[in-house]
Parts: structure tokens; sequence; C-alpha cells
């Protein structure tokens, strides 16, 4: 039979030691901050991207309206600005459309396409604008140019667990700055990616 003034000091030691609890608190708490982490990290760079595509449309609708006419080396030029706007490697820009339409209306409320031009393999219909569009936006004395941009974002490697592959994309309307109309001189203008250049990715139409 046990000593009833037996005691057990390491015993109860053990039960009322706590040194060690915030360690075991991080090990729950850990993933869920890494996880957090990572998370925005993915959310923000998206978010960055969009941003990025918003400008660049921006930015090519606006070049756009300060030529009377485009032709093939103007769309040219104002596709590199909005690659160089973009910031995209190579690989980003094969991802990349932009298209650039021109319309008119006459007197009649007839609506007319007077120039196209695109880079890359998106943007499969081209842009009509609506029949209720305002008649101070488009009408028979002021024509309107309109620029899109489609692009296929990518997560970053060893990111990709919130953020997959969204497809962004914004379109721009302005009117034209020094002319009523922008006719281009050729009526359709296709553009080629070209990559591997010193200076990024480049157009070539």
């Amino acid at each position: 039979m046990l000593n009833s003034k037996f005691k057990f000091p390491k015993f109860k030691y053990f039960l009322n030691n706590n040194q060690g609890s915030a360690a075991i608190e991080f090990i729950f708490i850990a993933p869920i901050m890494i996880a957090t982490y990572f998370g925005l990290a993915e959310v923000s760079l998206l978010i960055s991207a969009d941003r990025d595509v918003s400008h660049a449309t921006s930015v090519a609708a606006d070049l756009s309206t300060q030529i009377e006419t485009l032709g093939p080396n103007d769309i040219e030029d104002i596709f590199n600005a909005t690659l160089a706007v973009m910031s995209v490697t190579d690989r980003q820009a094969g991802r990349l459309t932009i298209d650039v339409i021109s319309y008119e209306k006459d007197t009649s409320g007839t609506l007319s396409e007077i120039g196209y031009a695109k880079l890359g393999s998106g943007l499969s219909t081209k842009y009509v604008p609506p029949g209720t569009i305002s008649n101070a936006l488009l009408n028979a004395t002021s024509g309107l140019v309109i620029t899109r941009i489609e692009y296929k974002y990518e997560t970053p490697t060893g990111l990709g667990y919130y953020v997959k592959s969204p497809t962004l994309s914004e379109t721009f309307m302005l009117k034209p700055r020094k002319s009523a109309t922008i006719p281009f001189s050729t009526a359709s203008i296709s553009c080629n990616l070209v990559t591997g250049g010193a200076n990024g990715p480049r157009a070539n139409c």
C-alpha cells in the first residue's frame, strides 16, 4: 500500500508549467498567416496588372485621336507605346491583344467603320457602339475612336493558389482631337508581334 504522504512533485510541475504555449499557438496560427500573405500578394499583383491594362488602353486611345489619318506606321508606333506602358515580357505579350477602331455617323444616323487595326489573337469580334450611345459622343459632325486591350493574366510561378488566370480587359472611347473623324489610310491594318529583341516585344504593322 502506498504511503498517503507520497507526493509527485515533478508531475505537478509539468501540469503547472506553461512555457512553450506561445510556440504551440504559433503552430496553429502560422498556416493561416502564411496563406493570407500569399493570397494578398497574388491579389495585389492582379490589381497592379489590371491598372496597367487600364492605363495602357487610355494611352492607346489618347495617341490614336491626335492624328488626322492613321496609317500602318502610326498604328505601329501606338501599339509599341502601349506595349511599353504595359511593360510586358515576350511571353506576356503573347497573351495580349490590342485593337483600334474608328467610326463615323452620317446625317441619317448610319454608322460606318472607317478604320481598324489589331495586334494579337484575342478580341475575336469588333466593338460596335450601342444604338443608345449619346449623340454628344458620336454624331454626324464628330466621329469616335475606340481602343481595347485584352490581357490573359497569368500568376507568377510559385503562386496561383488563389488567383488563377483571369482575362483582364478595358475599353476606351475618345473623340478625335484635330479632325471630325479619323479614317485609316488602309481600311484594315494587321500587326504581328516581334519578340526576342533587346528592346522587348514590338509590333510590326
